[in-house]
């Protein structure tokens, strides 16, 4: 391990003796993309020259440009065959800075005005562009620029997010869009999927990519038959760039402090010291030479091996105690460019960002059914990522090789302590519980002129690895008469089941992706339009292994009482188990394997007509052939699943330009939502916060959704919209988790099919500066953002005779994203005030309430909760700059509960000790995260 971060630091120290003269660069350059204005697309080949010079260059595949110039004032030309010729003044070019000037284009609107040269200003030309790009959206869409990330203190995609419209990012992983959960959205970066990194869930690690990275982020809230069909809230599309504008070098350096975490008591168990660089060293797996299931089931170990097996096992169980670290945050981020003959260009981006925390949900109260719990949850958490491109552009082709990897490494020790009224036992719960979690993603694009025309190829190969590891999650309650304060704990080691096993798990995903886009402009109408059609192929494959094992105490060994007495720590320890006390059981099934594949291939064909200088429709289809195929276990499988799901996915856009500055827009369009691979495996993973087996459902079945939007939007100035959406969703088989109870407080969570839903709602989004409250004030430089939905859902619910409808799952009522924000002029200082809301939602389904004395559970929800978030940036220098994030404020408690009594709220009941009823609402967890503060300092070494 020294020898390896001998060697990181070496190659660190190489690349910055190679990097840091060329800092030393004095021309300044300009830099723009050139595009269509009324259909928006890039133009290709487009003459741009410097008036009063001979220097000069044409825009790439891409449409973009870039022009090397010493510092001072230009006036550029833009020229191209069948557009009007276009002269921008007042471009200034400073230092070795880059100036970004996007220009916008248009078609004579008469033989006689041909040969008008139009005239404009930079700033006149930068707003139009930024108009320009709003209004020719083909779809409900919104977004954010390269040139408003460049300006905000954002440090991560994560936090850029926040200043997106209508979305918003629970624990940043998890995205949520009109109120629909993460199950409903999908993330795209360059156009790739970016795989999950959680098994079971749609989950995305944002915060990887850092904010100086990002060319810009789309969010696309209804379909056209380019994007992927599997979503029903909206695609994340995050861009990275290729090759920068100018040469950087930015590191940033920060602390956080918790007000419930830090410095305060905090526990864990074994670690290594690779755990704090977010890597297990390989103490906690279970050693290749363990014997195998069989030979422990058959038994065919003599007491020999079974001493040896049971001693090669990690068997320190003792908990630690110490003050709760502050949190560390590191970034750093570098870029270069290089041109080349013919008008070429070398880009090499790369980043790199490493967190620590160290969190605890603190007397996190659990009061339901037959328990009547306290947890305090503790986390201890290191995430590494790192993004690298190269880019390569040249006249008619561009090629980009993009590389992401992200690894996080989450700790977990939880105890409890409690009641459970069941068995009349007062216990204390003890679980360790690492999980480690890598990404791995590499994609190679291409764009290519063909032709002489406006006409383009596109093509992407990708490769991602995905993997999970729980390594030794490890189990152990202690229990005593309810009654009998006085009495000894004993650890219940007389038996192994899931609840107090050991868990070694891997997971292991490869995912392959293949895509071509072809795009050609022609005229219908005698306007402009254009065709798109593509295919693509995606192979997915993966492998899940779980080994369940656990020491169970001999009955038939004298003194085996005194060792269920004794404290966690030495309840293993080598002295016993050289006495023989214990017998390895192994309790892993045949379900608890599986390997899947899924094969996704699509084709589509997309028309984007404008009908008139008012109308346009961006229509066609899309198809999508998905086969599934699963067995369980991989060897001499008894489970064979083999879908294969075809959809034929439509979808029209529709476009009326009002005037200059409005559209109305309306949208139809199919889309589907597929089961997770975990969700329809067969195997039950026992969840002990919630004392529950997570199922899978072999008969599970594809949800899909009809979608229809209606907006109108205003663009009052450049980056500013007042909009107002009405939207409409209807469900076939939507996938709803349901919780039941078999009794001895045992519960079950499995997903089913339901018959059909709907959602119906109400968008309104403002963002607006707040100068024309009182013009030339400190008003100019304040903005005012809020989004806020409101939104019905309803699930036809045909489980019992007495089922009710009842929301969506995961459907929130209602959302509210607001901010208020000051920067002044000069960027010098700026503050962000952000509060969001989430409507209450429901969880997990229910098996209709115990308010008939039934003690049927009921529905889970999610309450709502205030989150307010703070963001203050201080530029001290050029160069240099602090950051200050407050998040959560309000502190607002977490909350989720079972729905006893069916009335759609929290009732508040009064708890009594020892005795819980059925008909009143019950808690499933309740807790206060605390206040995050985090302190950042960036520094540009190439300002």
């Amino acid at each position: 391990m020294k020898q390896l971060l001998e060697s990181a630091l070496l190659c660190v120290c190489i690349l910055l003796c190679a990097i840091l003269p060329s800092f030393a660069f004095d021309n300044g350059r300009i830099t723009g993309k050139v595009t269509d204005q009324k259909t928006g697309e890039p133009l290709i080949g487009v003459t741009v020259l410097i008036q009063g010079t001979t220097q000069g260059t044409v825009t790439d595949v891409t449409g973009n440009y870039t022009l090397n110039i010493a510092p001072g004032t230009y006036t550029l030309e833009f020229k191209y065959m069948g557009y009007q010729t276009k002269a921008v003044t007042e471009v200034i070019v400073k230092g070795s800075n880059a100036t970004s000037l996007p220009v916008i284009m248009d078609e004579p609107t008469s033989k006689n005005l041909a040969e008008v040269v139009i005239k404009g200003s930079f700033k006149q030309e930068t707003i139009n562009a930024l108009y320009t790009q709003q209004k020719n959206n083909a779809a409900v869409s919104d977004g954010i620029s390269a040139d408003v990330i460049k300006k905000s203190p954002d440090r991560s995609t994560g936090e850029v997010l926040k200043r997106v419209s209508g979305t918003t990012i629970q624990d940043n992983k998890f995205v949520i869009v009109r109120g629909l959960s993460d199950r409903y959205n999908v993330a795209l970066v360059d156009n790739a999927n970016l795989p999950s990194t959680e098994p079971n869930r749609k989950a995305f690690s944002f915060d990887i990519i850092p904010a100086n990275m990002i060319d810009n982020i789309v969010i696309t809230k209804s379909a056209t038959p380019e994007l992927p069909g599997d979503f029903a809230g909206g695609v994340i599309n995050v861009q990275t760039k290729e090759i920068p504008e100018q040469q950087f070098f930015d590191i940033s350096l920060g602390t956080g402090f918790n007000t419930v975490s830090t410095f305060q008591p905090f526990k864990m168990g074994y670690k290594t010291s690779t755990d704090i660089l977010g890597f297990d060293n390989g103490a906690r797996q279970l050693p290749s030479a363990f014997p195998s299931t069989t030979a422990i089931v058959n038994n065919q170990l003599s007491a020999a091996q079974t001493r040896a097996a049971e001693k090669s096992l990690n068997n320190d169980y003792r908990v630690r105690e110490r003050n709760g670290a502050p949190a560390i945050n590191l970034q750093g981020s570098w870029g270069d460019h290089w041109d080349t003959k013919k008008h070429g260009s070398l880009g090499v981006i790369a980043g790199v960002t490493y967190s620590h925390n160290e969190t605890v949900a603190k007397d996190m109260i659990r009061h339901y059914d037959n328990f009547d719990y306290t947890d305090n949850v503790y986390k201890y958490s290191s995430n590494l990522g790192a993004v690298a491109n190269v880019g390569y552009t040249t006249g008619k082709s561009k090629l980009v090789w993009r590389n992401i990897y992200n690894k996080i490494f989450d700790d977990n020790f939880l105890y409890r302590e409690g009641d459970n009224i069941g068995s009349s036992k007062y216990i204390n719960y003890y679980a360790f519980d690492l999980i480690q979690k890598s990404l791995f993603k590499t994609s190679v694009e291409g764009d290519h002129q063909v032709g002489q025309g406006q006409s383009k190829v596109n093509w992407l190969l990708s490769y991602n690895k995905v993997t999970n590891n729980q390594p030794d999650q490890r189990k152990v309650s202690y229990g005593r008469a309810i009654d009998d304060a006085s009495a000894v704990m004993v650890a219940d080691i007389g038996s192994v089941g899931k609840a107090n096993s050991r868990l070694f798990s891997d997971l292991d995903e490869n995912i392959y992706i293949a895509s071509a886009n072809y795009s050609h402009p022609f005229r219908f109408l005698d306007n402009k339009s254009l065709f798109k059609a593509g295919v693509l192929g995606q192979y997915r494959s993966r492998d899940f292994h779980a080994r369940y094992i656990g020491m169970k105490l001999d009955p038939t060994k004298d003194g085996g009482d005194v060792v269920a007495q004794r404290p966690i720590s030495t309840l293993f320890g080598d002295d016993v188990i050289d006495q023989d006390f214990y017998d390895l059981n192994d309790i892993t099934s045949t379900a608890d394997e599986y390997r899947a594949t899924t094969l996704t291939t699509a084709g589509y064909a997309q028309l984007d007509n404008r009908l008139s200088d008012k109308i346009r429709i961006v229509w066609g289809v899309r198809v999508e052939s998905y086969t599934m195929k699963l067995k369980s276990p991989i060897n001499n499988a008894s489970i064979n699943l083999d879908n294969n799901w075809l959809d034929v996915l439509p979808s029209a856009n529709i476009t009326y330009a009002l005037n200059e500055r409005s559209n109305l827009r309306g949208s139809y369009y199919r889309t589907v939502a597929r089961p997770e691979l975990r969700e329809i495996a067969p195997l039950a993973y026992y969840d002990y916060e919630m004392s529950s087996l997570i199922n899978g459902n072999i008969n599970l079945k594809r949800s899909q959704i009809d979608n229809a939007d209606l907006r109108y939007e205003i663009f009052p100035a450049a980056g500013e919209v007042v909009s107002g959406s009405v939207f409409y969703k209807y469900f076939n088989n939507p996938i709803e988790s349901r919780v039941t109870s078999s009794g001895l407080s045992q519960y079950d969570v499995t997903p089913y099919n339901y018959p059909n839903a709907y959602n119906v709602g109400v968008e309104v989004e403002v963002r607006k500066k707040l100068g024309f409250i009182a013009p030339h004030s400190f008003l100019d430089n304040v903005t005012f953002y809020a989004n806020v939905a409101y939104i019905k859902s309803v699930v036809s619910d045909n489980t019992t005779t007495t089922a009710k409808d009842r929301p969506l799952s995961g459907q929130s009522n209602y959302v509210v994203n607001t901010s208020l924000g000051y920067a002044l002029p000069n960027d010098k200082l700026s503050f962000n005030l952000l509060y969001n809301r989430i409507g209450q939602r429901l969880y997990l389904v229910g098996e209709g309430g115990g308010a008939d004395g039934s003690g049927r559970l009921g529905n889970i929800y999610e309450s709502p909760r205030n989150l307010l978030d703070f963001q203050a940036n201080l530029n001290v220098s050029k160069r240099s700059g602090f950051r200050l994030n407050i998040k959560d404020l309000l502190n607002a408690r977490y909350q989720f509960y079972y729905d006893q009594n069916g009335n759609n709220k929290f009732d508040n009941p009064v708890y009594q000790k020892g005795s819980i009823n059925s008909g009143e609402d019950y808690l499933l967890q309740q807790y206060r995260p605390g206040t995050s503060f985090t302190l950042t300092f960036t520094y540009h070494l190439s300002k």
